[in-house]
């Protein structure tokens, strides 16, 4: 492992801290809320905080798996890599009918919490799309590791 993969390893680590003792933190106010919208905007930032634990803990495991049985490793590579596309594809389909159904609930909301919501969710409905299909692209060129051999399917084991 380089050097610079293990500082950006230890940078990961130190954030996942600060992520946990958020979720933790967010997850009993949560709890304690009463008032629906209270609660709903504490869930939200429960999920974003829980998503971002998980990603942290992926880009550490990214970063530090090294995949040394070059066959299988290729074979996972390509069928997860296949797999991915035709889900983000199929769950586009949902994505667009989820935001029309918002779009038709937004005509009938007056109220402005329900509303702002409710338009959040719909945003990150479509950004959702957007930034998966960017990056599905980036995966399916992206190489198996980021260790470099001396060819370019080489598995370079540590």
């Amino acid at each position: 492992m380089s050097d610079r993969d293990a500082r950006l390893i230890e940078i990961f680590r130190e954030q996942l801290e600060v992520e946990k003792q958020a979720l933790e933190r967010v997850s009993r106010m949560e709890d304690e809320s009463s008032e629906t919208a209270v609660r709903l905007a504490f869930m939200d930032l429960r999920l974003d905080t829980w998503k971002h634990v998980k990603f942290l803990e992926g880009m550490i495991e990214l970063l530090s798996t090294t995949p040394c049985d070059e066959w299988s490793a290729k074979v996972a590579r390509y069928a997860g890599r296949v797999k991915l596309e035709r889900q983000v594809q199929e769950l586009a389909a949902s994505e667009r009918q989820m935001m029309e159904l918002m779009d038709k609930a937004l005509d009938l909301v007056d109220d402005p919490i329900a509303r702002l919501l409710i338009e959040h969710m719909r945003g990150e409905e479509g950004s959702h799309h957007e930034d998966l299909g960017r990056l599905v692209d980036l995966i399916k060129q992206a190489p198996l590791q980021s260790k470099k051999g001396k060819t370019g399917s080489e598995i370079v084991c540590d």
